[in-house]
C-alpha cells in the first residue's frame, strides 16, 4: 500500500491519542511516508505571554509550547518505528493551523485522534474536527479508542454513471477501502442507501392518483437501476478478489447507514463527504454531516478530485 507520502497526524492541544499515534507510525511505515505530528496552541492574550518576576522576564507561552513539544517526543519516541517523525507546536486557530500545514507541506492523509466520552451514546465529533472535515482537501482520518481489534471496514458509495465527480469519489473511497482492508487484513463491506424519491408523495397525494400497484413497480424499477449500478462498480474494483460482503438497504441514507455499520459492528467507515454542490461551493453534504455524527466508529473521509478549501495560506510580508 504506498497511497500516501506525507501523513499529517493532528493532536488537540495537550492531548495526543495513542492508538492514533500507533496507527499513523504503521501506515507510515508501509506507505515509507514521511510523519509529522502537529499540535496546535491557543495564543495567550498579548499581556499574558510574558511576565516581569523579580526583573526576569518569563515568556509563557513559550515554555508552554516547549513543554507540549517534549511531551509529544517523548510520545513519538516510545512508539516504535517512530524515530524519523517530525514534531511541530504552534500558536493558531487548530482547524486553521492543519489545514495550511497541509496546503504548505503537501501533506496527503490527515489524521485526528478524538476522546470517547461515553461508551453508550455515540461519539460526537468536536466542532474544529467538523471543520477540518469540511474544509480540508485531503482525506481526513477521524478516529476514536473503541477501534476493534479485528477491523471491519465499510465503503459507502452512491454509484451516479450521469455524474462523474460523484462517480470519481466512488472509486477513491472504494481504492482506499481496498487499500485498508489488504494492509490490515480487515473484512471488507460495501454499503449503499437507495430509495424512490417522493415515494410517500406518490402513494398519498389527492393530486396525483396514482395506484399502489404503480408505485410498486416503480419502487422495484428504482432498487433494480441501484443494484445494477452497484453491481458494475463492485465489478469494476473486483471486489469479489477480497471476498466483499454488499449491502443496499432501503431509506433516508443518514438514517439506514449508521444502522447497517452498527449492526456489523464496523471499526471503520471510508466514505465521501462533499455533494453534487460541494466541488467549489465549499459544501459538505447534509448526508454525510448525518452519518458522520451518528456513528459509533472511526471514520476516513475523503473529498472529490477538484476540491478547493476556503482556508489561505498567511500572506507573507518580504
Amino acid at each position: 500500500m504506498d497511497r500516501f507520502s506525507k501523513i499529517l497526524v493532528a493532536a488537540s492541544p495537550g492531548h495526543l491519542e495513542p492508538l492514533t499515534l500507533r496507527t499513523a507510525v504503521n501506515l507510515a511505515e508501509a506507505n515509507h511516508a514521511q510523519l509529522t505530528v502537529l499540535d496546535v496552541l491557543a495564543p495567550l492574550p498579548p499581556w499574558r505571554k510574558k511576565m516581569n518576576v523579580e526583573g526576569r522576564i518569563i515568556d509563557i507561552q513559550a515554555a508552554l509550547l516547549h513543554d507540549r513539544e517534549e511531551r509529544l517526543r517523548v510520545m513519538v519516541e516510545n512508539t516504535r518505528g517512530s524515530a524519523e517523525t517530525d514534531v511541530i507546536v504552534t500558536v493558531g486557530e487548530p482547524f486553521l493551523e492543519v489545514i495550511r500545514h497541509v496546503l504548505a507541506r503537501g501533506h496527503d492523509l490527515v489524521m485526528l485522534g478524538e476522546r470517547e466520552v461515553n461508551k453508550v451514546a455515540v461519539p460526537q465529533p468536536s466542532s474544529g474536527v467538523m471543520h477540518v472535515l469540511r474544509k480540508c482537501p485531503t482525506p481526513v482520518w477521524v478516529m476514536y479508542p473503541s477501534l476493534a481489534a479485528e477491523l471491519r471496514i465499510l465503503a459507502l458509495v452512491d454509484p451516479d454513471p450521469s455524474d462523474p465527480v460523484r462517480d470519481g469519489l466512488n472509486d477513491l473511497v472504494l481504492e482506499l477501502a481496498m487499500s485498508l482492508a489488504r494492509r490490515y487484513g480487515g473484512e471488507l463491506h460495501l454499503g449503499h442507501a437507495w430509495t424512490l424519491e417522493g415515494e410517500a408523495t406518490l402513494r398519498t397525494s389527492p393530486f396525483v392518483e396514482l395506484p399502489g400497484r404503480i408505485v410498486d413497480v416503480m419502487v422495484q424499477d428504482t432498487e433494480t437501476v441501484h443494484r445494477d449500478q452497484l453491481n458494475v462498480l463492485a465489478e469494476r474494483h473486483h471486489l469479489g478478489d477480497l471476498g466483499a460482503s454488499i449491502h443496499m438497504v432501503s431509506g433516508d441514507p443518514g438514517v439506514v447507514l449508521p444502522r447497517l455499520a452498527d449492526r456489523l459492528d464496523i471499526g471503520l467507515i471510508v466514505m465521501g463527504t462533499v455533494g453534487r454542490s460541494g466541488l467549489r461551493g465549499l459544501i459538505m453534504g447534509n448526508t454525510a454531516e448525518t452519518i458522520l455524527r451518528s456513528v459509533r466508529c472511526s471514520v476516513l473521509a475523503v473529498k472529490p478530485e477538484g476540491f478547493v478549501t476556503p482556508v489561505k495560506l498567511r500572506h507573507r510580508s518580504p
